[in-house]
């Protein structure tokens, strides 16, 4: 019995393409899986920080409003 040669195996840049076509897969699972392995991201609030005000008109903040026209 002869053995079974598939000529694709045998043609000009098979060997190239199965190799991207395997690390183009192999990149995509790696991108996955931070995203499969985490949880959601939350803040390091406290409760405190939660309700603080954040947004202050400062001299600095009204300068740049009248600078652009807002």
């Amino acid at each position: 019995m002869s053995a079974r040669v598939d000529p694709k195996v045998d043609e000009p840049g098979m060997e190239r393409r199965r190799f991207l076509r395997v690390m183009g897969a192999g990149a995509a699972g790696a991108a996955a899986a931070p995203l499969l392995v985490s949880g959601p991201a939350e803040a390091a609030e406290t409760p405190d920080q939660r309700v603080k005000q954040r947004y202050r008109e400062t001299d600095h903040v009204k300068k740049y409003y009248q600078t652009n026209r807002f």
